[in-house]
């Protein structure tokens, strides 16, 4: 009785091998084109309630409209959408949270960020989020600018000038853990 459970076992699963399960065969399927380089569209970055930075999409915005980096400010000033805040992010940039404003120049392709503080801490969390925060944004909203297609995030520095205290320039990877 054993051999010919065994022998009827064998013989089910050599059917369903042969049969193929009902697939037929086809030929080449295009896929279309493979996924890769950079993606597209503008994201501004927030803080999480982890303290690290997030990266949203802003879709909605047309291109033409942060060609300028004070839209991009504007936008962080803003903060997250009411979804993106019921889900944990927040911003450290706007005038409210440091009581002052913010500045943003655009000098020869090059951009600097004045902030509302008298000096900036690298070793405070608030300072370095508030910093990536602007960083990062920036950074992001003039790659995609980039026509080519080619220009990375970190491929823009930003320079970051407190109101006292010496100016520091970085990309957007030095916010990164």
């Amino acid at each position: 009785m054993r051999k010919g459970k065994g022998a009827a076992v064998a013989v089910a699963v050599l059917a369903v091998l042969l049969a193929g399960c009902g697939v037929r065969p086809t030929g080449v399927v295009d896929g279309g084109e493979s996924a890769g380089g950079l993606t597209k569209g503008l994201r501004l970055y927030f803080v999480s309630q982890t303290g690290r930075l997030e990266a949203v999409a802003r879709s909605d915005v047309p291109l033409e409209r942060f060609a300028e980096p004070i839209t991009v400010l504007k936008l962080l000033g803003q903060g997250p959408t009411r979804a993106e805040r019921e889900a944990g992010l927040t911003t450290l940039v706007g005038a409210d949270q440091y009581g002052g404003d913010y500045g943003v120049t655009l000098r020869a392709g090059k951009i600097t960020v004045d902030v509302p503080l008298t000096h900036l801490d690298d070793i405070t969390v608030e300072d370095r989020n508030m910093v990536g925060q602007l960083v990062c944004s920036m950074a992001r909203a003039r790659a995609i600018l980039d026509t080519s297609g080619t220009k990375r995030t970190d491929d823009v520095p930003i320079t970051v000038r407190p109101q006292e205290g010496d100016r520091a320039t970085y990309v957007c990877s030095d916010f990164r853990d």
